[in-house]
């Protein structure tokens, strides 16, 4: 299914991967590199150390604890832009928005972060404190320990909020289609689904928070972790339950990540103790596709990458593992 192609040293978590070209920073240097020729096109030496790299037509977008930069195709810086109380976190959304740190109350022990402009360098919206700001497929929703919300992207104006008290973990986001919204509620074990215009709770289910996506095109919410279980994404309604983890242990595959691949009917997991990734199918429930590699591990916490045809996946020594669809 894949095989490796090769694997590269001391690569930063963040890396991208667009149209066979893939940025990373390693070291002090930025790196752009052909994976079809595998061959260094150019490099950059930079004094931040970069979190996240989103490529935007000829724009790379460069972002980092303290703020974000702009390169052009060349790697030629365009722009630097602080952040005062630094990134909310890594990402970019509708190509133009990012979550920043605005202000935190240090007799409540709270913060508060906002929806900042990148190209206006304004932030356009804030939380409350306590809350966070969760997007997903471009859509915002903020939590708390009270409940949970949902968010114009833009403006910040409240669309509906539901009050649930969440003991001492925040709701989690899980995902979104496009009539559904999933929290998971740790203390609780519970997950539940709200309308994504209404708010109105369509179902709850009692299940742990870890290891679950939403597959709209499958119409299915995916738990996989030392076992493997389906449910129907509309109605909740449990559609596949698959427990056998002797098998996971016989493939060293059976400390799973939450940040698996979706691909077609498999998904593309590893251990996150061992060496092993594999892809298993969710009809037939077996991997068709084991690697192992010996001496390393691939831990959950760091994101895999799927562009067809690559596959990147991170050891624990910042070693970047590349494989490619046969």
């Amino acid at each position: 299914m894949f095989i490796k192609l090769s694997e590269i040293k001391n690569v930063r978590r963040g890396c991208s991967l667009v149209d066979g070209i893939l940025i990373y920073q390693s070291e002090s240097k930025v790196v752009q590199y052909d994976l079809q020729s595998g061959s260094v096109i150019n490099e950059l030496s930079v004094a931040e150390n970069f979190n996240k790299f989103i490529q935007k037509d000829n724009l790379l977008v460069c972002i980092s604890c303290n703020g974000y930069e702009f390169f052009d195709g060349q790697l030629l810086t365009l722009k630097s832009v602080p952040v005062k109380n630094g990134i909310g976190d890594f990402n970019l959304y509708d190509d133009n928005f990012i979550v920043v740190a605005t202000d935190y109350d240090y007799s409540l022990f709270q913060g508060k972060v906002g929806i900042q402009d990148v190209y206006r360098d304004k932030i356009l919206w804030e939380s409350n404190f306590g809350e966070l700001i969760k997007v997903e497929t471009n859509r915002a929703f903020t939590v708390s320990l009270n409940g949970v919300s949902r968010r114009d992207l833009k403006t910040g104006g409240v669309k509906w909020s539901v009050d649930l008290a969440s003991d001492k973990h925040l709701p989690t986001l899980i995902g979104a289609s496009s009539e559904i919204v999933i929290f998971a509620f740790k203390a609780a074990n519970k997950v539940i689904a709200f309308d994504l215009e209404t708010g109105s709770i369509e179902w709850k289910i009692d299940t742990f928070s870890g290891g679950l996506r939403v597959d709209e095109d499958k119409g299915t919410l995916h738990q996989m972790l030392t076992s493997y279980a389906a449910f129907d994404l509309l109605s909740g309604k449990l559609k596949d339950n698959y427990q056998d983890k002797s098998y996971f242990e016989s493939v060293c595959i059976h400390s799973q990540r939450d940040g698996y691949i979706l691909d077609g009917n498999h998904i593309i997991t590893t251990d996150r103790r061992l060496g092993a990734i594999g892809a298993f199918d969710i009809v037939s429930h077996k991997f068709d596709w084991l690697y192992k590699e010996d001496g390393v591990s691939f831990p959950g916490a760091t994101s895999m990458i799927f562009r067809e045809p690559y596959l990147l996946v991170y050891d624990h020594r910042e070693s970047l593992h590349i494989f490619k669809r046969t």
